[in-house]
């Protein structure tokens, strides 16, 4: 009996796995009256009962000498195997993972189901005011190793360090102020800036230089004045072109100092040639070794860079970094927690990661005396370094030894030769070994290698993979590429968080939107023949049609679209393709202040810049938040998420209003104070 129930359970699992494809042999031969089978039998009565099943019957030999068959069969031909000794034979029901039961409910039943949440959701809001517990800060091991945690830095008065982060874009996230942004990726010239990054790679770089703690992250020097230059794609790949255009916009705005985690083993003249460039113009270079275990990449391995290994926690340099006669100074490279999308975070290693490090001290250092030159920055940080025990060519980064410094190499370094007339003591502070980060639970390693970022830590995406994340990332950006056909913000309004539809000038209630994308996300994209646009509060039939026609034209291109396509993934992309249209009314449906437009064509400011009425996008990264969460137990997102963040973001000193968001926010349900406030029902629509 109890072998039985073993091998049981695996007859489910084979089930769940043959579904697919059994569906399809059920549907064909359905008038047949057959249905199709899982037969569980030792092997004697298999080949007892082999003759009475069909030619194209499936068998797999399980443990303990018993068949697994999957057969079509009629009912008369079931009942006769049924008979035989040493045999279990059950229709192949199809099951579904994560259901709160196996039946499918009806349309009646969903829609009451869809009400019962609305409901929990009004009454969530009703409910005392949410309030966060702020938590202890914490440094991270790689600030600790570089003793860069507390250091009191006196700043020139005359402005602030400018750097720019060459890399694959940076989101806007909690925590990370971004100064100004250049898009040279074409594919993804036309993607809101809060979600251009598409790895993950350059915001997490631009959280070691300078977050601020709000996010569990914190940079070394949050004051600085960071630039996303994007030039890494959706692989963290970029040509030689743009690299080249992404060096002299740094040359052209006064950049000073350029953070390169990328490289390539050949040889460019034409790279050389821009790094020479911005060399010239007093940039600071600074740049990753590699991670092949290999020789030194450019364009680090170009004189003009500041070439930078990775160490672990116990300060050896990491087995994986490229190493040569280039290198100049070690830094944190393993295990090191950094900002990921959507709020998250995720703990992830290489020379990448490294060079941040380098760049937040040099700016530190720099933004003492802005008239320093690159020179000065870099040999200072080069001779305070730690020794470490398994390189000659170069020390650990020492931030606190170098700032220690600065007076005596300010004495010795003659700026017109570029150098110092002596070296600065050898600095006999032993490095500082962490051995218990490697037992740490909390670290989950991650790793860039093109789209594959393995591993995420929890915080603002807890609860999710990284697959997950991936394609609700994928998802999110969706509607602005080519090749979705939605791109058209004119066409396509409905996508675009508009308020009003371009052509035929019917209203479109952008929550009501945004909850009938999200909720048949929830049902993994599957439209349910009866749905109507009366089961989605507020939402008028133009838009519940076109968006209907829409999501099944996903169908035929998931495949490439999606990581790998499963009911899932569907889900999750779908969902992150309704996120797009709420974040995406917070950049199209708002106006300043005194009501007017703030849109494209016109001289007016720019709604996709983040730092215009900032918080419009500060508010739609917190529904975005709300959003994921009730993602978690599959609800959908509707008026309630975007009050809760309104209540959150939109004080007194928020500038801008919302088009018609308190007649959207009723009609689909939900009231609050909050909306009045925001609230603006007709735009003045500037001239072009």
């Amino acid at each position: 009996m109890n072998k039985w129930k073993k091998v049981v359970g695996n007859v489910m699992v084979a089930s769940m796995i043959l579904t697919n494809t059994s569906a399809i042999s059920v549907a064909a031969k359905e008038t047949e009256a057959e249905k199709q089978y899982v037969i569980l039998a030792e092997n004697d009565a298999y080949e007892i009962m082999g003759s009475e099943l069909p030619e194209d019957a499936e068998k797999e030999t399980l443990e303990s000498d018993t068949s697994l068959v999957v057969a079509t069969l009629t009912e008369k031909e079931a009942r006769q195997i049924e008979k035989k000794e040493n045999v279990i034979i059950e229709e192949d029901v199809l099951l579904k993972a994560s259901e709160e039961d196996d039946k499918e409910y009806s349309a009646e039943e969903k829609r009451k189901r869809r009400q019962e949440i609305k409901e929990k959701k009004k009454k969530s809001l009703e409910e005392a005011e949410e309030t966060e517990d702020s938590e202890e800060e914490k440094t991270e091991w790689n600030l600790q190793a570089i003793r860069a945690e507390n250091l009191d830095v006196s700043k020139d008065a005359n402005g602030k360090i400018k750097v720019a982060v060459l890399d694959s874009g940076i989101d806007y996230v909690t925590g990370i102020d971004i100064a100004g942004s250049v898009n040279f990726v074409e594919e993804d010239e036309d993607i809101l800036p809060i979600f251009q990054d598409m790895t993950g790679h350059g915001t997490g770089i631009a959280s070691i230089i300078a977050a601020n703690g709000e996010n569990d992250i914190k940079g070394i020097n949050p004051d600085v004045e960071v630039y996303s230059v994007k030039i890494l794609d959706k692989e963290n790949s970029a040509t030689l072109s743009r690299v080249i255009r992404g060096i002299y916009w740094c040359i052209e705005n006064n950049i000073n100092i350029i953070n390169m985690s990328f490289g390539t083993n050949v040889y460019s003249a034409a790279l050389e040639q821009a790094v020479k460039d911005a060399y010239n113009a007093g940039i600071l270079m600074i740049g990753a070794a590699g991670n092949e275990g290999e020789s030194v990449e450019y364009p680090a391995a170009f004189e003009e860079v500041m070439a930078v290994v990775a160490t672990d926690e116990e300060a050896n340099i990491s087995d994986f970094s490229n190493r040569g006669d280039e290198l100049e100074i070690a830094a944190p490279g393993e295990k090191v927690k950094v900002s990921g999308f959507f709020d998250g975070t995720s703990v992830t290693h290489g020379t990448s990661i490294a060079v941040p490090h380098v760049v937040g001290v040099a700016s530190l250092v720099w933004e003492k005396d802005l008239n320093k030159s690159s020179e000065f920055v870099r040999q200072l940080i080069e001779q305070s370094a730690k020794q470490i025990d398994n390189i000659n060519e170069c020390g650990l980064l020492d931030a606190e030894n170098t700032l220690k410094n600065y007076e005596e190499f300010e004495k010795i370094f003659d700026e017109e030769q570029g150098k110092a007339s002596r070296r600065l003591e050898e600095n006999q502070q032993a490095p500082e070994r962490f051995e218990e980060i490697s037992e740490d639970q909390a670290y989950v390693e991650g790793r860039w290698e093109g789209t594959d970022h393995k591993a995420a830590v929890d915080k603002g995406a807890a609860g999710f993979t990284t697959e997950a994340i991936t394609n609700i990332k994928k998802g999110i950006v969706y509607p602005d590429r080519e090749a979705s056909g939605w791109q058209n913000g004119k066409k396509h309004s409905r996508w675009h968080g508009k308020w009003e539809e371009y052509t035929y000038h019917y209203e479109i209630n952008y929550i009501a939107a945004c909850e009938m994308v999200t909720n048949i996300a929830t049902e993994n994209g599957v439209i349910a023949s009866d749905i109507t646009y009366d089961d989605y509060w507020g939402l008028s039939k133009e838009v519940f049609d076109d968006l209907k026609v829409d999501i099944k034209g996903l169908k035929s291109k998931y495949s490439t679209l999606l990581t790998t396509d499963t009911p899932e993934n569907r889900k999750y992309f779908l969902y992150g393709c309704g996120l797009h249209i709420i974040t995406d009314a917070f950049a199209h449906s708002t106006t300043k202040g005194n009501g007017t437009l703030i849109g494209h064509g016109y001289d007016n400011g720019d709604p996709d810049d983040t730092s215009y009425h900032h918080r419009r996008y500060q508010t739609a990264v917190k529904v975005v938040e709300y959003a994921l969460k009730s993602l978690q137990d599959d609800i959908y997102c509707d008026g309630e998420e975007v009050i809760k963040a309104l209540k959150q973001i939109y004080t007194d000193e928020a500038t801008y209003k919302m088009i018609k968001i308190k007649k959207y926010v009723n009609d689909n349900g939900y009231s609050n104070a909050i909306l009045s406030k925001v609230n603006i029902d007709t735009p003045k629509i500037p001239k072009s």
